[in-house]
């Protein structure tokens, strides 16, 4: 049986440091405009998404056009400094998602690999020692307690027997 291989990720040393080099600089950078919310303050707060930023826009376009129809409230200036963050900012979020997603989908591919390969290993190793092949009884007895409640309750009493 061969098990199919669809990735071989090899990192070397130097890509390894630039890439934490760069995580550390991209976490530095972010870090001194982030904040942090409680799940409360971001439950209570209105939510902009790409669909609502045409009217965050509009209605931004349609104060600088009639500014007397604006609240006195309403600091314009705030609001053009938060529309650009906004953007900014989501852009930024789109990339590191779409980047995580790709990391994820490959480090589930890598491990899936790894175990589907030592799962097989521990299977003829299983089968092996019932075989009494030598030297593979202890690396099975090594093994098993990763499969707790697995085999046939033959299995389970001779165990508990020995």
């Amino acid at each position: 049986m061969t098990i199919e291989n669809r990735i071989n990720l090899v990192v070397d040393d130097p890509k390894r440091e630039a890439i934490e080099t760069n995580l550390t600089g991209l976490k530095t950078e972010l870090s001194t405009l982030l904040i942090a919310l409680s799940p409360k303050q971001k439950k209570d707060l209105p939510k902009l998404g790409e669909h609502m930023m045409d009217f965050v826009e509009r209605s931004y376009e349609g104060v600088g056009k009639n500014p007397t129809l604006a609240p006195s409230y309403i600091k314009m200036d705030e609001v053009k400094v938060d529309m650009e963050a906004w953007k900014l900012l989501h852009s930024i979020a789109r990339d590191l998602e779409q980047l995580v997603s790709m990391l994820n989908d490959t480090a589930t591919l890598c491990g899936s690999e790894a175990y589907s390969s030592m799962l097989s290993f521990y299977n003829y190793i299983k089968q092996a020692s019932k075989d009494g092949v030598p030297g593979a009884k202890p690396l099975y007895d090594g093994l098993k307690h990763y499969f707790p409640g697995t085999g046939n309750s033959k299995d389970k009493t001779k165990d508990n027997e020995e």
